[in-house]
């Protein structure tokens, strides 16, 4: 049973990492340029130079997602570029809705799913070339 659970713990490692690689990349194929999404109006040389730096824009494609992945396994999500706060934060604010949503998606789900299946349970089988 040891051996199981550890054979199936080692399967998380590479499944994880593709993952990464997976999420990362897609946040990567984005069309445009961050920096100049984020400077808005004022797109100076400066403001796009600080921009690429904080966010290493700069930086080959494996430090940037070396730097992503630490942030990540350390619990920074990054900052909403929309709203200029922690996505963690946001994540655990919209928590409670998303639980309440999903818990009343499943009873009504079971509600249908058990009603159905007594219905079909209760009639009778006719088959479609007439034969019982």
């Amino acid at each position: 049973m040891l051996k199981y659970l550890l054979q199936r713990l080692a399967l998380i490692v590479p499944t994880l990492f593709f993952v990464s690689i997976l999420i990362f990349g897609l946040q990567q194929l984005l069309p445009g340029d961050p920096a100049l999404a984020l400077a808005g109006e004022e797109r100076s040389e400066e403001v796009l130079r600080y921009l690429r730096g904080k966010f290493h824009l700069d930086e080959p494609l494996p430090v940037r997602y070396g730097y992503w992945l630490s942030g990540v396994l350390h619990g920074d999500l990054g900052d909403s570029v929309r709203i200029q706060r922690p996505v963690t934060d946001l994540i655990v604010e919209k928590l409670p809705v998303t639980l309440q949503l999903a818990v009343m998606a499943m009873l009504v789900a079971l509600l249908i799913g058990v009603t159905a299946g007594i219905i079909a349970a209760r009639l009778p089988f006719r088959s479609s070339n007439g034969l019982t």
